[in-house]
Parts: structure tokens; sequence; C-alpha cells
């Protein structure tokens, strides 16, 4: 059960100001959450998540890119930002794809692109507020009729409705929780390492083992010990110590 995620943006409206579109698809069906919002803060993301989660349910796994708005701050790297703190609290794993590999997030990538080319580009929008709503009617016109050759000519909706999938959504009236300490977890970062040996955290970097040179390599933060666990493949082949702090 995984979700993508990505911003889009800035986009502009004639007279109306610069927005962002938060756009989330679910790997399984393919279908799509769409939010626009005026900014990138974090916070704003992380009430757009949680709208999202509230229509789509709720992933084991939600991969981003490395947008600073998704992970923090550069200036604290061992303080992870909102949007990690509240996939933690709901029991949700973030995964951050390989810097500079954005076809690692490939499905919400494409998404993307149809967003603009047959959504964004293909209207006149008088106001945000007008493009707000129309992107709801994208997003519930997607659902229900894009068809998808990966999905054998199906749509989103038939793939949830044939499959019997319930999601597990979190309550309507959810509003985001005091996230002052960081909550139990892991925090996942999928990292190559060149010729340096040095393995990039949130901008902190760590020189590792010969043997990982041109490798990937999964990191695992485990917040509830502050341990920094690296996989070779399947297997733990170092550790860290990598205390947290709020």
């Amino acid at each position: 059960n995984i979700h993508q995620a990505d911003l889009v943006g800035p986009r502009f409206i004639k007279r109306d100001g610069k927005f962002y579109s938060f756009n989330v698809i679910d790997l399984f069906s393919h279908q799509v959450y769409i939010e626009s919002q005026r900014t990138k803060e974090d916070r704003q993301i992380a009430s757009s998540l949680l709208r999202c989660w509230k229509a789509i349910g709720l992933p084991d796994f939600l991969q981003f890119d490395n947008e600073l708005s998704f992970r923090g701050s550069n200036r604290y790297p061992r303080s992870p930002g909102l949007v990690i703190r509240l996939c933690l609290y709901f029991d949700v794993q973030p995964v951050f794809i390989p810097i500079s590999e954005p076809w690692r997030n490939g499905t919400i990538e494409k998404f993307n692109d149809t967003y603009n080319k047959k959504f964004f580009r293909r209207q006149w929008f008088p106001s945000y507020s007008n493009l707000k709503r129309q992107s709801k009617n994208f997003q519930r016109f997607h659902n229900k009729h894009h068809r998808y050759s990966y999905l054998k000519g199906k749509t989103p909706i038939e793939v949830i409705r044939n499959n019997g999938f319930k999601p597990v959504r979190i309550g309507g009236n959810a509003k985001l929780p005091d996230l002052q300490t960081v909550p139990e977890g892991n925090i996942i970062l999928i990292r190559f390492i060149r010729s340096d040996r040095m393995l990039d955290i949130f901008g902190e970097k760590f020189k590792v083992s010969k043997n990982l040179i041109y490798s990937y390599v999964k990191a695992v933060i485990v917040t509830k010990i502050g341990l920094l666990q690296l996989y070779l493949g399947d297997d733990l082949f170092d550790t860290i110590n990598y205390p947290l702090t709020a």
C-alpha cells in the first residue's frame, strides 16, 4: 500500500497570484488526490495530507522527493519536519527517493504531466477559487474515467471496486495533532553512494565503507532508539548512532 506525493508549481493565475498543486497517487489503483494550495509551507502540506487521508485513506508508505517542505530544515537535519512527524504519527513510513532522480517517483511525475496537459493548460481560470473547485472536478473525472494500460484498461474506481479494496481512512473531524516531539517510527531514505563514499541524510554527510561505492543503500532512521541503519539489499550492513532533536 504505497502512495507517491509531489508538488507542482508554482503556477500562476492571471491577476490572482501563484499557487501549488499537491498531488498524491495510490500505486495500487492509480486513484489520485489533488489539493490546490497557495504556498508550499510544511504546515500547508501537512493540512493537505490530512485531507487526503480522510478521502483516499492511509498508505503504509508515502514516497517523496527531497523537497525541503517535505523533510524539514537544512539547518536542523536531525529535527524531522512537520510532514515527516505527521506521517509517523499515523504509522505511515515516509520514503525519500535518491537525490536528483525524479524518475524514482515516476507514477506521480507522469500524473503531474497529465495534470498540466489535460487540466491546467486546457482551461482558463478566472480566479484561484475557481481553479481550486475545478481541480476537484478533474480529480473526480480522472478517478472515474481515466483508463490505464497498466490497470488492463480499467479506471482507478473500477480497480478499487473489483478488488473490494477498503482503505483505512482517518476521521472526518481529525485535526493536525500537536507534534512537538518526534513520534516513533521509521524514516526511509534511498541513497546512491558515489566514489567519495558520502551518505547524505537530509544534508548531513556521513562517510561510509568503500564496499558501498556505486551502490544504492536504504538508510532507515529508527526514531525510537536514535539509530541509523544502513541496508544493502535486504541485509543490514552497518549502524550509526543518530540521536534526534525535538
